[in-house]
């Protein structure tokens, strides 16, 4: 009777311990976790380059798909993805894109967007993330109805979070 006394308070012990080795941790990715950053484009006066001016009606869409991107409301800045698949992303800045007064027609400009795609690992939950490094922009291309956007400048050319404005649009 006496070994069933030590017996079953170590076999019991034993299970615990498998027990608990057995378990693993949750392989969610929490919230807050640092996710592939969009792009910050913040919108300048360009007469007063320390003012900024919010664009009227503006429409993003990217060269190639049929849909804008729905922006929920522009102030002085939006974000956009870039592609993670190409080291180059086009977008058309569109104007006046809901305007039914013919004094102020719709005014289109296309900017290339050129980077190097950069992948980081993140953990096991939430695999990698793509930064952005050596962003560069092309020069405006104007629509038939002329150039909208006076001057474009990087002011970060890595895109690795979402603190500040990545590109000055002067308009």
């Amino acid at each position: 009777m006496r070994s069933y006394k030590y017996i079953i308070p170590i076999i019991a012990s034993v299970f615990l311990l498998f027990l608990n080795v057995g378990c693993e941790r949750d392989d969610i990715c929490a919230e807050g976790t640092p996710t592939t950053p969009l792009l910050i484009i913040k919108f300048i006066n360009f007469d007063n380059a320390t003012e900024v001016k919010t664009p009227s009606e503006l429409q993003v869409k990217a060269v190639g798909v049929e849909a804008p991107f729905t922006l929920t409301s522009v102030t002085d800045s939006i974000m956009i993805p870039l592609r993670t698949n190409e080291p180059i992303t086009e977008y058309e800045f569109t104007i006046d894109s809901n305007t039914t007064n013919d004094e102020t027609p719709s005014n289109t400009d296309t900017v290339s967007f050129q980077y190097t795609a950069v992948e980081e690992y993140v953990s096991s939950a939430c695999g990698f993330k793509i930064n952005y490094e050596g962003l560069t922009i092309s020069p405006p291309v104007a629509g038939d109805d002329g150039s909208w956007i006076q001057n474009i400048t990087v002011q970060r050319e890595d895109v690795t979070d979402e603190a500040t404005a990545h590109v000055f649009i002067f308009h």
